[in-house]
């Protein structure tokens, strides 16, 4: 232990934080029977060292001491004991914050993420974030006689909360922007108006409150929602965006189901070339949902990076994607069904540290964005026309937008009570898509509109099916397969080794780029675009088993009966009329043009 004193640093590394941790434990150990060894140097300097580079190994040992200290040394001098110099002034007002929070807020922890929260009044801050930072900051302030806190003291005492948070708190449901009162059903949006107040929806009708019976907190890029008016108008919504008017439903049903926070989210790709009015269509389209001071984001350069922005922003809206990384479109796919991420806590070789999320995704881009075939199946596509005619100033748009958006959002959540109201009645469809939640608010959503039954579906799956299409056309293996299955006579197209199969596609390569180079790379390409292939009717039975005969794996191709959807141009076609509500029942017109 006498080595200790030489790493004491601010900012240590791993290693020396483990060696203090480990000199910390030790004097718990043995000090009930030595209590001097509080005093001494080695447990001062490696208790700094805990103290000022984790906050949380800091309340974690401090919590053992307690349980474990010698009888009739009071806790707080044992801390003074850890101290020295600059860090007792530090210590001193980093308990003086700890104090003014648990006597001003009430402490707790979200039951998903375990992340520590405090309630102030009618507000609810997340212990580990600027807002509360500040908060805490300006109220020392003017208690301690307008004394500032160092961002030492701020950051210890932050760290001793979050462990009070953890150890002392109740867990709760902490919502960002969009919940769900379980016992109630009813749904909630935070943040309109200037009061931030909640808007509560159910199938009877919506209101506004100034408290909800669920817990929100805000982020740092979050901004409020406009007053919704009552009896509002979607209808002006259209004039604003470039969405094509056969995909308006798929687009309002994205709409509704991502202020659904207990269902899965697919995405919306938003695909068009230069002129399409791409970012302004995207950025209108987040506000409905999530209004944000930072609205559109560049794409993230690595996974952990895509989650951290995920755990600030309910939407997480990316312009201008040119590519995805097969990494990052797992993660979209993790995200869209309630998944985490882990890494390797700082300062820590063993501890990790989780960020559990899921969200509605919002992407942009030229060319086709989603690629992979699991993302493919939870996301809709859209591919927005060119705007003909004389282009409206960014300026402009946005003021006519700004004007409209309280008619546009309370049509949204009038919209969103039908659809509520029809859920219970409407059946989800036997043949419904892998997001099947998305599929059945989708139905009852159209139903709600006036449309019959299965438009939406047909409509949905049409749109699916001209995904797949897409993510075949950017694979010339799964291009040769498809022909070769087109071209032959008989049912079982192929059945030999995949070396057998390479060579027998090569008449139907169209592109080198990307073709496999061995049975094996083949074999690889083939297991990607199994569920593509399938949609056309081609069916992939691979060889499975250690069993493997001395030529190679084997692999099985033949053709299926299955058909187009033929629905699809009827649902678009029926998708392409406005419905508006009228004495007696609905009125079907043309709609116009963007």
């Amino acid at each position: 232990m006498h080595h200790v004193h030489h790493v004491h640093q601010s900012g240590a590394d791993a290693q020396s934080l483990e060696r203090c941790v480990s000199v910390v434990e030790e004097v718990i150990r043995l000090g009930k029977d030595e209590p001097a060894l509080y005093a001494g140097e080695a447990f001062q300097s490696a208790w700094q060292c805990i103290s000022e580079n984790s906050p949380e190994q800091r309340f974690r040992l401090r919590v053992k001491i307690k349980q474990y200290k010698p009888t009739g040394i009071p806790l707080n001098e044992i801390d003074r004991f850890g101290s020295r110099g600059d860090g007792d002034e530090a210590l001193c007002t980093a308990d003086a914050l700890v104090a003014l929070a648990t006597r001003t807020g009430e402490l707790f922890f979200d039951e998903t993420t375990r992340d520590g929260f405090v309630d102030v009044g009618i507000e609810t801050m997340k212990v580990r974030s600027t807002r509360f930072t500040e908060w805490l900051s300006y109220h020392y302030f003017h208690e301690s006689g307008r004394s500032s806190a160092s961002d030492s003291a701020l950051k210890q005492a932050c760290g001793t909360l979050s462990g009070i948070c953890q150890h002392e708190g109740k867990p709760e449901r902490v919502f960002l922007r969009a919940g769900r009162h379980a016992k109630s059903g009813g749904y909630y949006l935070h943040g309109i108006g200037e009061k931030w107040r909640v808007a509560e929806v159910t199938g009877r009708g919506w209101r506004l409150l100034d408290a909800a019976p669920v817990k929100f907190w805000k982020s740092g890029s979050v901004a409020p929602f406009p007053e919704p008016v009552r009896g509002g108008d979607i209808g002006r919504l259209w004039e604003l965006v470039n969405i094509p008017e056969e995909e308006r439903l798929l687009v309002l049903a994205w709409i509704l189901e991502a202020w659904r926070p207990d269902t899965p989210f697919p995405a919306l790709e938003l695909c068009g070339v230069q002129g399409s009015a791409k970012s302004n269509t995207e950025k209108r389209i987040r506000s409905l949902v999530d209004a944000s001071s930072a609205p559109l984001r560049a794409a993230p350069k690595t996974v952990e990076d895509a989650f951290v922005a995920a755990a600030n922003n309910w939407v997480v809206a990316l312009d201008n994607v040119s590519h995805l990384t097969p990494g990052l479109q797992d993660a979209f796919c993790i995200m869209a069904t309630d998944g985490a991420y882990a890494g390797r806590t700082l300062f820590t070789n063993s501890d990790e540290t989780v960020i559990t999320i899921k969200r509605p995704v919002l992407l942009s881009g030229i060319n086709n964005i989603v690629t992979a075939q699991d993302l493919i199946s939870r996301t809709v596509h859209i591919e927005l026309p060119v705007i003909a005619g004389r282009r409206r100033l960014e300026s402009e748009l946005d003021a006519a937008f700004n004007k409209a958006w309280p008619e546009i959002f309370g049509g949204l959540l009038d919209l969103f009570v039908g659809t509520l109201a029809m859920l219970p009645k409407t059946e989800l469809p036997a043949d419904a898509l892998r997001m099947a939640d998305f599929n059945h608010l989708g139905e009852a959503m159209a139903q709600s509109l006036g449309y019959g039954p299965r438009v939406f579906t047909a409509l949905y799956q049409g749109n699916y099916q001209e995904s797949i299409q897409r993510a075949m056309e950017s694979s010339p293996v799964a291009l040769a397969v498809a022909q070769m299955a087109d071209e032959s006579p008989y049912e079982r197209v192929f059945d030999g080794t995949y070396k057998e199969l390479l060579e027998k596609l090569l008449p139907f390569r169209t592109d080198s780029e990307g073709w496999p180079k061995s049975e094996k790379g083949l074999a690889n390409a083939l297991k990607r675009q199994i569920p593509a292939l399938q949609e056309v009717g081609v069916i992939l039975i691979p060889e499975t088993g250690a069993k493997q005969s001395k030529k190679g794996r084997r692999i099985t191709i033949r053709k299926s009966e299955r058909g187009e959807h033929s629905e699809h141009g009827n649902a678009r076609k029926a998708a392409g009329k406005k419905i508006e509500p009228a004495a007696g029942g609905f009125v079907e017109h043309d709609g116009g043009p963007f």
